[in-house]
């Protein structure tokens, strides 16, 4: 196949040449034959996706039944997204504050019995084994209420709870117990708020499918209910045949293009080369490839959204080879001759050459050259 190739080029410039005026007087030309590095340049198409993303989960199970915000709006940290409500989260909160008032309660009697431990040890009216017990009976109430305060502060954050301050709480504050119990309707509700300054994204099923949340909408504790993407950079991944995959290298630079930007043209790098291939649907296996731009400006960030399509390209070089063009070659009987120049003698002679790769303007020379020949071109 690639002997036919070379043949079919030398005729086509042969025919080139033919078709040039008669009138112009035929020259000669010479070049010295070098060793040149081939790049092969190769096209990916993938999609924009936030440099990083950090996960929000549903810390319990519930019902959606607000959003504020619109997917692929920019968001600070700490702004409301969602609210859930949850009859097990308000049943599991009332317990932990149950737990937390009787857990403090505990705390402060074994505070008052170890400080009139403390007295009576020291005027040694009680014998070291009370003092102990009493000592370990403080340790121990002061872990169970450390404990309950931290259960109850991770729920507290979720909910909007005015005019109660819970860690002033005391068994013996029963109506202020009572009104924590019973929650107004603005505070029935569980609070999603957002980790970070981003972008807000919906979370995806698989590469091709998204889900998008809407009030009304049951959720599992655990669930994916958006993603916060840092848009400082993008990512795309890309995925390369089995050929290709052990050309790629980690920290390798590409470019990436798109529709939506056609201006720009920007730099990045191979982030991560996954070793293992994937088929789908009976296919030949790929391999994905993980791309980012690092930075991006603050004009492209108001142009590139996550979603929008892109061209990755990237130069892969081949190790150095000898090329010359193909005008050089002369074929005959299957046999490919090119005419060498004597440094010395100022004569040329014809020699064999063995030829390999080709490309629309030049051949390479597996032997019958050497670096530094020169070689005569009909012009």
């Amino acid at each position: 196949m690639n002997r036919y190739r070379i043949v079919l080029l030398i005729l086509a410039m042969s025919l080139l040449q033919a078709c040039s005026p008669s009138h112009e007087k035929k020259s000669e030309r010479t070049i010295h034959v070098e060793s040149q590095v081939l790049i092969d340049t190769l096209f990916y198409s993938g999609t924009i996706q936030p440099l990083a993303a950090t996960i929000i989960s549903s810390p319990v199970d519930g019902v959606i039944t607000g959003t504020f915000f619109q997917y692929g709006d920019d968001v600070n940290a700490n702004q409301l997204i969602f609210t859930i409500s949850s009859t097990k989260f308000l049943s599991d909160y009332k317990a932990a504050l149950m737990q937390y008032v009787k857990a403090k309660s505990e705390f402060n009697n074994s505070q008052s019995q170890l400080a009139e431990a403390d007295f009576l040890h020291h005027n040694e009216l009680i014998s070291d084994d009370d003092y102990k017990m009493r000592q370990a009976n403080f340790y121990a109430s002061r872990l169970a209420f450390v404990q309950a305060k931290d259960a109850l502060s991770t729920l507290m954050q979720q909910l909007e709870i005015k005019d109660i301050d819970l860690n002033k709480l005391s068994i013996a504050d029963i109506d202020k117990i009572t009104e924590a119990m019973r929650f107004k309707f603005d505070s029935e509700q569980l609070r999603i708020v957002t980790p970070a300054q981003g972008v807000i994204l919906s979370a995806s099923k698989n590469e091709e499918e998204t889900k998008k949340l809407a009030q009304g909408d049951s959720i599992k504790q655990g669930d994916v209910l958006a993603l916060i993407g840092d848009m400082q950079g993008l990512s795309v991944r890309i995925r390369v045949n089995e050929i290709t995959v052990n050309q790629l290298k980690r920290g390798q630079k590409v470019k990436v293009t798109g529709i939506a930007f056609p201006n720009d043209i920007l730099q990045g790098e191979i982030k991560q080369v996954d070793r293992q291939g994937e088929t789908a649907n009976g296919g030949l296996p790929t391999f994905p490839v993980d791309i980012i731009v690092p930075h991006l400006t603050k004009a492209q960030r108001a142009l590139i959204h996550v979603g929008m399509s892109a061209k990755v390209e990237i130069d892969i070089s081949k190790p150095a080879r000898t090329m010359i063009p193909v005008f050089a070659i002369v074929e005959r009987s299957g046999q490919y001759y090119v005419n060498i120049l004597d440094a010395k003698t100022k004569k040329t002679h014809e020699a064999l050459v063995r030829t390999g790769e080709t490309t629309p303007n030049a051949v390479e020379v597996l032997a019958g050259l050497q670096p530094g020949d020169t070689i005569v071109i009909p012009h």
